[in-house]
C-alpha cells in the first residue's frame, strides 16, 4: 500500500511538472522597445519537459494594464515555441510610454497554462488604450494603492520585489512543485 502511494505521489509530480508550459520569456525590468526600431522577443527553453522543441504553437499578444484586467494590444501572431524569437514594430501611435507592457503566451493545448513576462518599457510611442489608465498601476501591475505584488495573470503570490523580475512561469513551474513535494511527503508520512 505504501508503494502505492509512493507512485501516486511522484505520479502527481509528473503530471504537475508535464503541464507546465516551459517558455522562459527574456524580459526584465531593464527591457525597452521603442517605436524607432523594431523590437525583439526572445524566449528559451526553462529547463521543464518537454523542451520548446516539442510544444504546440503559442498564440503571443503583447498585453497592457493591470494583472486582474489585461487588455490585448498588438497580436504578434501564432509561432512555434521552437523558433525562439519574434521582430515586430511597435506603432508610433500605441501609447502611452512606460512600464506597463508585458508579453503572453497562449498555447495551442488547453492543458497548459499561458505564460507571462514581466513587464517592460515601451518608449517613444504617444496614443491612448481604451480602458487602460496608467496612473492606476504600478510596474509590476498591482494598483497603485496595492500593498503587494501579483504576477501577470492575476491572482496575488508571495513573491518579493526582486523575485518580480524573473519571468513569472519559473515562480510558477516552482510552486507547483514545491506543492507536488509537499503534498507527496505527506502522503508518504501518513
Amino acid at each position: 500500500m505504501k508503494q502505492s502511494i509512493i507512485f501516486l505521489g511522484v505520479s502527481l509530480l509528473l503530471f504537475a511538472v508535464g503541464i507546465e508550459a516551459n517558455i522562459f520569456p527574456i524580459v526584465n525590468s531593464t527591457s525597452i522597445c521603442s517605436s524607432k526600431k523594431p523590437c525583439v522577443l526572445a524566449w528559451v527553453n526553462d529547463a521543464n519537459l518537454p523542451p520548446v522543441s516539442k510544444l504546440p504553437k503559442a498564440q503571443v499578444n503583447l498585453m497592457v494594464g493591470p494583472n486582474d484586467n489585461q487588455i490585448e494590444v498588438l497580436d504578434l501572431g501564432t509561432v512555434s515555441p521552437k523558433v525562439g524569437k519574434i521582430v515586430y514594430n511597435i506603432p508610433p501611435t500605441l501609447g502611452p510610454p512606460g512600464k506597463f507592457y508585458f508579453y503572453k503566451f497562449t498555447l495551442q493545448d488547453p492543458s497548459m497554462d499561458p505564460i507571462w513576462s514581466t513587464r517592460f518599457v515601451i518608449q517613444d510611442i504617444q496614443g491612448n488604450i481604451p480602458g487602460f489608465d496608467p496612473k492606476t498601476i504600478n510596474g509590476t501591475g498591482e494598483p497603485t494603492n496595492s500593498t503587494g505584488p501579483a504576477s501577470p495573470g492575476g491572482g496575488s503570490n508571495s513573491t518579493t520585489a526582486a523575485e518580480s523580475n524573473i519571468a513569472s512561469p519559473i515562480l510558477s513551474a516552482n510552486k507547483v512543485i514545491g506543492l507536488s513535494m509537499a503534498a507527496m511527503a505527506a502522503v508518504y508520512l501518513y
